[in-house]
């Protein structure tokens, strides 16, 4: 085990172009290789685009989705990651030869796929299949495990990757300012998002109270205490 340095990059993906997504993806490798980071780590579905797949029927989520290793996207990952010599954890829809659908989150180096995990609790999409399993890899030494958005909800899902060794988990997301069940919950002030250039200071505090930051902080931290285990967050 060495010493590593990990980025998470965030950026704003176009729903269902998964060329310009991964343009993005490759850029922001690049200045995370420049600045001498091991792994970088984006968002849930940062190559497909995710909250417009509520809408999508299981044909166009079949045409959208990949096989995973051997659709394009796993491959253009891999050109990046040899490219700019850095590991990249990315996600994506994917499907099977039986015409299954998974939210899915890979991780991928220049000699390709080291680890693929399938969310447990899927709901953007009627027609998602909740994964089966936990995962567990190692990089540079360490051990490292994948939970996608809602999963880290789940307190015991922490914790049995922790239990199954890992000591770094990534947390890719795509969260915050909509509305939910959850107490507090909501879109951002329309308004607010106007006025962002006379008054900043109001979007801002918007973005970090309860429908942003100040929720994630609530929980996100006291999973990585509990388990003793590196939490790398990423949202757009």
């Amino acid at each position: 085990m060495r010493d590593i340095k990990v980025a998470t990059a965030q950026f704003e993906n176009k729903s269902g172009d998964k060329d310009y997504n991964l343009s993005v993806i490759g850029k922001l490798s690049r200045i995370a290789a420049d600045e001498e980071a091991d792994i970088v780590s984006f968002h849930e579905c940062s190559i497909t685009g995710y909250s417009f797949a509520r809408h999508l029927s299981k044909e166009q989520m079949l045409d959208l989705a990949e096989f995973v290793p051997g659709g394009s996207s796993i491959k253009r990952l891999r050109e990046i990651a040899g490219e700019h010599k850095i590991v990249v954890l990315a996600g994506l829809f994917e499907k099977d030869t039986d015409n299954r659908l998974y939210k899915t989150y890979v991780c991928v180096d220049k000699n390709g796929l080291i680890a693929k995990y399938r969310k447990l609790h899927p709901f953007i999409n009627p027609y998602l299949t909740p994964g089966d399993r936990y995962c567990v890899f190692e990089l540079f030494g360490w051990k490292c495990g994948i939970l996608i958005c809602y999963d880290n909800n789940i307190i015991e899902n922490v914790r049995a990757t922790s239990l199954l060794g890992a000591d770094i988990i990534f947390m890719p997301h795509v969260t915050m300012c909509t509305p939910s069940t959850r107490p507090g919950a909501g879109f951002i002030d329309p308004e607010l998002w106007e006025k962002r250039e006379t008054d900043p200071t109001s979007l801002r505090l918007e973005f970090d109270g309860i429908k942003g930051r100040a929720w994630l902080m609530k929980w996100l931290p006291a999973r990585a205490y509990d388990n003793a285990i590196y939490a790398i967050f990423s949202n757009p």
